[in-house]
């Protein structure tokens, strides 16, 4: 399709998120795929042709629809809409080159337990200001309790939990 990595991971996301399916994707490198927009995922690959192969950004992905049929759930639970708002805010760690947004998230979620909501990646930053080998990811995160509204004390101690186990378990730290 059109447009690059963006769109292509895009339709697989949405696919997964239909089939109620967790995306559990880790870099790969493939000879036909763009350094750095190619990721493996349990069913298949997604990723953006390489550039020296055709003109434009192109993104693909090809997914064993068994793999992925089988990964359904029997049954599909659903929570109650929390009727408490939630607490949004954006954080950025910068972290190793190596390190994997998918891995800060599942960390984040041990940390800070069922109140934190949602957590995904909107941006990824390499530059001067970070350093050579290291990266910023910003997250858009979302604390929310079934029970009571959060204050802003509750949100600080959520962040700060997700802050110090990033910290210990792969030295990130907190840029916003």
């Amino acid at each position: 399709m059109s447009g690059g990595f963006a769109p292509a991971k895009g339709a697989v996301e949405t696919l997964h998120e239909a089939l109620k399916v967790e995306l559990r994707a880790e870099r790969t490198t493939e000879p036909f795929l763009h350094p750095g927009k190619a990721a493996r995922l349990e069913s298949g690959w997604v990723g953006e042709l390489h550039p020296a192969l055709l003109d434009g950004a192109w993104g693909m992905f090809e997914l064993d629809l068994a793999t992925l049929v089988e990964a359904v759930p029997d049954v599909v639970h659903y929570e109650d809409v929390i009727t408490y708002p939630p607490v949004r805010q954006d954080l950025a760690f910068v972290v190793d080159e190596d390190v994997a947004a998918g891995d800060l998230v599942a960390t984040a979620r041990e940390a800070a337990g069922p109140e934190l909501r949602a957590m995904r990646p909107f941006d990824v930053y390499r530059g001067a200001q970070i350093g050579p080998g290291r990266k910023s990811i910003a997250f858009s995160v979302a604390f929310q309790s079934p029970e009571r509204t959060l204050t802003d004390e509750d949100a600080a101690a959520l962040r700060n939990r997700i802050v110090e186990r990033l910290q210990g378990a792969f030295g990130a730290e907190l840029r916003a």
